[in-house]
């Protein structure tokens, strides 16, 4: 045997035997509980809940009738002590890594929300763009337990939903994990989550029979976005109110507007909003404005317009201009009268591009917010109508 052959014969045994040992760091998938959702919620005697949800991947793929996932709780002192005590219920360890939502519950979201993120926030196995959402008006740990008729997990479901909605309607803050830190820690911007909700009965909606029907008992719906005070829930406003907050921190990239006052609603699809926050101090006295700029296409609109010619267009754009100034103003007025919180962003921008003038009220910013008038100013330009012009008519058979 020549020095080649001896050469290429020893590379072969060495290969062969890294790969009999096998990795220190790696964990076999048949020993392991992949977790997609979590609930949080309290506890009882001042103890925290937690509700895990574990995929069953074995049921994903087969055609009999079964759950996709389970569903479990366990109650402890901190969540870093439930996670590593699940298994005196579960055979398997669990692997969090996967976690695709997570929710807590209204009421421990108005005690504070640090204390619960923390653990989360400090471990590598969570990843930064995980979605949190605030249940609203329901115990977190039910949502994770309402069956859904396509048969995914519900948790896969929620963000599926939640991505979808925001690209389609815009009507749901980027609630990542890594956004409740930045909007925790931002100068002159208040933390907005969004929530979610059930419409119908909890009952038996976590039961097999709950879907065999065309209109399933309980349905995961999503309602807006809670309002905090630093880390504490305040309260919650629609996903309208949500859809104005967003538009004014340029967060929409496109909606839809159905203008009233006419015999059928107006309808004009946004194909692009742009906004611009300004925070200034003149003469003295503090000026806050929002400036939205949109394109889009007509989706409807009333036989009295005609948009055959270009007055009707510049008809549609006035009537459009005008109702989401008075949505925005609207939004903007009620979160200052119910919660006296900026949640829009008008301190950061003022924070970042006139530090000077921020300063000296940066300590009482949600205070002077709450009590000063903004302005608010769009301009909307409509390319066309959709597929058609005119409204169609049966003229009818003349002599």
């Amino acid at each position: 045997m020549n020095k080649a052959s001896r050469f290429f014969l020893c590379l072969m045994l060495s290969v062969n035997s890294l790969a009999l040992s096998g990795c220190w760091d790696n964990t076999e998938l048949n020993k392991t509980s992949l977790i997609t959702g979590v609930a949080l919620e309290p506890g009882h005697n001042g103890k925290l809940r937690l509700t895990i949800e574990t995929m069953i991947a074995g049921q994903l793929n087969e055609k009999k009738e079964s759950v996709p996932s389970v569903v479990q709780s366990m109650e402890g002192n901190t969540l870093a002590e439930i996670v590593t005590r699940f298994n005196e219920s579960l055979d398997r360890n669990l692997l969090i890594s996967h976690v695709g939502v997570i929710i807590v519950d209204e009421r421990l979201a108005r005690q504070g929300l640090s204390y619960i993120l923390d653990p989360l926030q400090r471990t590598r196995y969570i990843r930064e763009d995980v979605l949190v959402l605030v249940s609203e008006g329901v115990h977190a740990s039910q949502i994770l337990k309402v069956l859904y008729p396509r048969g995914a997990q519900t948790s896969s479901k929620i963000v599926s939903q939640v991505e979808s909605y925001r690209d389609s309607w815009g009507g749901i803050p980027e609630s990542r994990l890594y956004d409740v830190s930045q909007a925790i820690l931002a100068d002159g911007r208040e933390l907005t989550l969004g929530s979610i909700s059930l419409k119908g009965p909890f009952k038996d909606a976590n039961l097999l029979e709950s879907i065999k029907s065309v209109t399933p008992k309980a349905s995961v719906i999503l309602s807006g976005a809670g309002v905090f005070s630093g880390d504490k829930l305040l309260g919650f406003i629609t996903l309208e109110e949500s859809r104005m907050v967003l538009m004014a921190r340029n967060q929409v990239e496109g909606t839809t507007l159905s203008i009233p006052g006419h015999r059928q609603d107006l309808t004009v699809r946004l194909l692009g909003i742009k906004s611009g926050i300004h925070a200034f101090m003149d003469k003295g006295k503090l000026k806050l404005q929002i400036n939205l700029e949109g394109n889009g296409l007509i989706g409807s609109v009333d036989e009295s317009i005609d948009i055959t010619q270009v007055s009707g267009y510049d008809q549609v754009e006035k009537l459009a201009s005008e109702y989401l100034e008075e949505q925005m103003t609207a939004t903007i007025q009620s979160i200052q009268k119910r919660f006296g919180v900026d949640v829009f962003g008008f301190g950061e921008q003022m924070y970042r591009k006139r530090y000077k003038q921020f300063l000296p009220l940066a300590s009482r910013w949600n205070e002077i917010f709450a009590n000063t008038p903004v302005t608010v100013k769009a301009k909307i330009k409509l390319r066309r109508s959709e597929l058609k012009t005119n409204h169609i008519k049966n003229e009818g058979i003349g002599p």
